[in-house]
């Protein structure tokens, strides 16, 4: 069966919410070559588990090339059109099992050298659909530091060449004001999924007022990362624990088989949190590359308006092996886990800059426990320095000129 012959019934075992979708677009979908409507299929068959602005974004990229005129389409899908297959991988069932097929095309497009041809036709195909535009105003709090030094003048300098470095924080009130900031974006806007609290350890007590924020933490989180872990460890006792191998087991640990109902009854958090450990690089061990990944892939899926990363202290390096069969180490590294934080704190600062418009993003880095912050936003000015008394409230709401 081709795209062209794609019928409504093939849907039928579709979740509700992908099924209504796929209907609906039925008529683009059969003008997709075979070559790129698996790739849609892989994003529909998941809609009933996917973020808000997630299906938001699907309906924007079909609706912008239904729109478009059908010659400009025709000539943006010739390329992917000319892509040659194997034929018995178009005779499985790419329907059902689109992310089976995409992984197994992809294959074929190296072997065949036509990977590069494919990335530049799939890439011309997608920019030529109009950005949405955005509005929204966002605040990024990240925490860092707990348990180490952080005297030294070079603390977070990635994030201070950006912004004001503030050394007369009050270190008092920092923790209850940065959920009071939090729950009040919360309550002024409350849509599912936009306001989050991610803690690489466990979690400050929040105020009742928290409750439209989204808040979770790798202590809570433990049931899922201990399922995904036996995982891991039986792939290495297999003998077969190359990357490639690791990577496409773990890919098969559904929600429904992570132990993610112990921690959610919400299916769209289920699977966000599933995939944060089957799909993340280092989260299962470090919780430091956990809180990194959770805020990379929360700006990126789920595009919050308002964001707390804590990062705690994570465990010492081990060897690989040793550390998938004792994954809770009692020596923790803080000084380590700085280093990491500082690092991870400005990719973190990165991944909401590419999913805001300019002049409102809104970021204040802060030294646990310490007067130390750095604060990013359009009003500071770059590599600047401010030693005066202030609280976070006072920081943020501050004239820097």
């Amino acid at each position: 069966m081709t795209p062209a012959d794609l019928q409504p019934a093939n849907f039928d075992k579709y979740p509700p919410l992908a099924q209504a979708f796929a209907i609906r677009h039925l008529g683009l979908l059969r003008e997709l070559p075979m070559s790129v409507c698996p790739s849609f299929l892989v994003q529909i068959i998941a809609l009933d588990t996917r973020f808000p602005v997630e299906r938001e974004t699907l309906e924007w990229q079909c609706v912008s090339l239904e729109a478009m005129e059908p010659q400009r389409r025709a000539s943006l899908l010739t390329p992917l059109r000319v892509i040659t297959l194997p034929p018995e991988l178009e005779r499985t069932n790419w329907v059902h099992s689109p992310g089976t097929f995409v992984e197994q095309m992809t294959a074929s497009l190296w072997s065949s050298g036509q990977i590069n041809a494919f990335h530049e036709a799939s890439r011309a195909l997608f920019e030529a659909i109009p950005e949405k535009t955005d509005t929204t105003d966002r605040l990024l709090f990240i925490v860092l530091g707990q348990g180490a030094d952080v005297s030294r003048s070079s603390l977070m300098r990635k994030l201070a060449r950006q912004g004001i470095r503030l050394e007369g924080i009050d270190a008092a009130s920092v923790k209850a004001q940065m959920l009071a900031e939090v729950a009040d974006r919360a309550k002024r806007t409350s849509a599912p999924y936009t306001h989050w609290y991610i803690d690489g350890g466990v979690a400050w007590d929040v105020p009742t007022s928290f409750d439209p924020v989204v808040s979770t933490s790798y202590a809570q989180l433990e049931p899922l990362r201990n399922q995904v872990l036996a995982q891991m460890k039986s792939i290495l006792q297999s003998g077969q624990s190359g990357a490639e191998q690791m990577r496409t087991q773990l890919s098969e640990i559904s929600a429904q088989s992570s132990g993610s109902s112990r921690v959610t009854t919400d299916p769209v958090l289920q699977r966000f949190y599933t995939e944060l450990f089957t799909e993340g690089s280092g989260t299962q061990i470090f919780s430091t590359s956990f809180v990194q990944w959770a805020g990379r892939e929360l700006a990126r899926r789920a595009q919050p308006a308002t964001v707390l990363l804590r990062y705690g202290p994570r465990q010492r390096h081990r060897g690989l092996n040793e550390m998938v069969e004792e994954p809770d180490s009692t020596t923790p590294d803080p000084e380590g886990s700085l280093v990491d934080a500082e690092m991870n704190a400005f990719y973190n600062w990165i991944a909401m800059k590419r999913i805001t418009a300019p002049g409102r993003l809104t970021t204040l880095a802060w030294a646990e426990g310490s007067s130390r912050a750095v604060l990013i936003s359009p009003g500071t000015k770059p590599n600047t320095i401010s030693s005066r008394p202030l609280t976070i409230s006072q920081a943020l709401r501050a004239k820097y000129v």
